[in-house]
């Protein structure tokens, strides 16, 4: 059964693309067939599909009038299609949460971007989707991430990405964090998170 994992917030600058990168390659680096859908005009993660050119892991940008259908492409043959969002988007919000198995919600540890994640959880809870905050660019000393956290009402994961060079690095070359350097702590959370997203679901095949 194919799982589709969307990566939504309201807020831009969040990191949605980068978190969901560093997950494409550690999920296609541990066996599973991953396709993309961009479904987001900025084309962020398209481009960054266009400067991996990599068969293994194929990108399909859709407007917003065809994400239904782009998603049951991107689902044939997959084990896990992972799906990027714009900010404010509230119509197709809904329609790629009601075929999402799971939705990531990128945090920022400041009180303004909890607050900003706010719409995005009620969209989640309206349609009763199964969603976690997923902490991101995390400074060393944690910032402001427990006022952050006291500001929403959603479960955590248990891993989360630094603020760390490494992840902008990578991106801008088609790559992850763990490909141009694997022994990193960079490399290291993006493992973790993998671990903890997969955790999520007993569901999700091997090759």
């Amino acid at each position: 059964m194919t799982e589709i994992l969307v990566f939504a917030q309201q807020k831009g600058g969040a990191g949605k693309t980068t978190l969901l990168v560093q997950l494409a390659h550690a999920f296609t680096a541990r066996g599973r067939r991953v396709r993309l859908v961009d479904l987001d005009p900025q084309g962020s993660l398209s481009r960054w599909a266009a400067l991996r050119n990599d068969p293994a892991l194929p990108c399909e940008a859709a407007p917003d009038w065809q994400a239904t259908t782009a998603l049951k492409r991107a689902g044939r043959g997959a084990d896990l299609v992972l799906v990027d969002l714009p900010g404010a988007a509230d119509v197709l919000l809904r329609a790629a949460i009601r075929a999402a198995s799971h939705v990531l919600i990128p945090l920022q540890p400041s009180p303004l971007d909890a607050w900003a994640t706010r719409p995005t959880l009620e969209v989640c809870a309206r349609e009763k989707a199964s969603h976690f905050i997923v902490l991101n660019r995390v400074p060393p000393r944690g910032g402001a991430l427990d006022p952050a956290l006291a500001e929403v009402s959603a479960p955590v994961l248990p891993a989360q990405l630094g603020a760390r060079v490494a992840f902008s690095n990578a991106f801008l070359e088609g790559r992850a964090a763990a490909e141009i350097a694997p022994r990193s702590k960079a490399a290291e959370e993006a493992a973790a998170l993998a671990d903890a997203v997969e955790a999520l679901s007993e569901k999700i095949p091997t090759r």
